[in-house]
């Protein structure tokens, strides 16, 4: 058991640097950018090598079922646009149908990897502090250097500098703490309040951002732990005071954020547009949609996609052939717009169960304060990015993965030392 739970250890530790140092990587080397698509990948082969083990028994609940043909009317509701109205080529379909499946890959990859051995979740939890707490007191230290000598570059907000490190863009930061966030609620239950101090460092980082989705991660971190480890205990009334200033403060962040991007900024913003029109595209195109790669997806922009001709949005800043930067600014208008009303009501219904499921963990505290983290994160995220189809959702499936694998293991010793209680009560 110590050799498989070392083992095991030290591949959390490689899994979790690289993906905290992925978008660096890529930047050196571009092969790099691949990571997270080649670990949802993993899912494949290591389904086939748990049967071949025949450690993988598969027991088909009602909720499974309910899963799994959720996910294919998800699926193939994108294939049947494109297969409709071929407005993308094969490739650009393929790979964006791949990467709309890859959060849900990854975390079933992770849990392959964890679920079917004898691990040792505590002494994994006890070995995972000192990297974690380094990893947090290094973004800090750097965000901290970052704001008073401008060594990397950045913009400004509000007249105060927006920090984004060594990272290509200020959510890939923002994404890697709340990862760190989620890591760090899991320890609770080994450490304690000493997971504040770490906490505190990474929500100073994802603050320094300035971005509206950094400060509602901020505020669900704060609501979680309190609402989760403290629940029974008496708030100290400046606490209260605290949390309701937090919550003010997001509120305000993101009533702006929709005002401005949805509301004053109309049809000069690419986020706007996607959103107004993408009713009007499925509509059109009802009920499957205009198929994968051809709307608000990184696959639509080359070659680009004749849809946004065809809704007079190829002269919006962030949407036009010569600019298309700002074409996967959003998640769910994409959906809708490339799967149709029956796609998008069935990947509602997978984040339903998927959620269920996060709150079937409620037993082990710290267990369901990170997981629940995770998919709030994803949830604020999927408003402004591509969140559940973005390359930082495959280190957040990553973790979701291990919890559940940890759940699997907690129930299986649970039932063992059941029956051996029975059985010594027969004797």
């Amino acid at each position: 058991m110590r050799t498989v739970t070392g083992r095991k250890l030290w591949l959390i530790y490689f899994w979790i640097i690289l993906f905290l140092l992925q978008n660096r990587l890529q930047q050196w080397f571009e092969p790099f950018q691949y990571v997270d698509e080649l670990f949802a990948l993993l899912a494949v082969p290591l389904a086939f090598v748990r049967l071949f083990q025949k450690k993988l028994h598969l027991v088909w609940t009602r909720e499974k079922k309910l899963f799994l043909v959720l996910m294919l009317i998800f699926w193939v509701s994108g294939w049947c646009g494109f297969f409709r109205w071929h407005y993308q080529p094969f490739m650009n379909a393929a790979k964006d149908a791949y990467v709309n499946m890859k959060f849900f890959l990854a975390a079933g990859a992770s849990y392959l990897m964890f679920a079917y051995e004898d691990i040792d979740f505590e002494q994994i939890r006890r070995k995972l502090w000192p990297l974690v707490n380094g990893a947090a007191i290094f973004l800090c230290v750097l965000c901290a250097a970052d704001l008073c000598f401008g060594i990397f570059d950045a913009d400004m907000r509000g007249g105060l500098r927006s920090v984004k490190l060594f990272y290509s863009a200020y959510t890939i930061l923002a994404g890697c703490c709340v990862f760190l966030c989620a890591i760090s609620l899991w320890m609770y239950e080994e450490k304690g309040k000493k997971i504040i101090p770490q906490l505190l460092m990474l929500v100073f980082v994802m603050l320094s951002t300035r971005r509206v989705k950094a400060m509602g991660a901020t505020a669900c971190i704060l609501l979680i732990y309190l609402l989760v480890f403290r629940k029974r205990q008496k708030m100290n009334q400046k606490l209260k005071v605290f949390a309701g200033a937090v919550l003010g403060v997001a509120a305000v962040a993101g009533a702006y954020q929709v005002i401005s991007y949805y509301i004053l900024m109309g049809v000069e913003s690419a986020r706007a547009v996607l959103t107004i029109a993408a009713p009007f595209i499925a509509m059109d195109h009802f009920p499957f949609g205009t198929g994968w790669g051809t709307y608000g997806s990184a696959f639509s922009a080359e070659p680009y996609s004749p849809v946004y001709g065809m809704y007079r949005m190829a002269g919006v800043w962030g949407l036009s052939p010569d600019y298309p930067d700002f074409v996967s600014d959003t998640f769910w208008p994409m959906i809708l717009g490339q799967c149709g009303f029956f796609g998008l009501l069935a990947l509602i219904g997978v984040l339903i169960l998927l959620t269920k499921k996060i709150l079937s963990l409620k037993a082990e505290k710290s267990a369901f304060a990170s997981a629940l983290l995770l998919m709030v994160y994803l949830l604020i995220s999927s408003t402004s990015e591509s969140a559940f189809a973005n390359p930082m959702a495959v280190p957040l499936a990553f973790w979701l993965g291990i919890l559940f694998a940890q759940k699997k293991t907690v129930d299986k010793d649970g039932r063992v030392c059941g029956e051996i209680k029975s059985a010594e009560k027969i004797s």
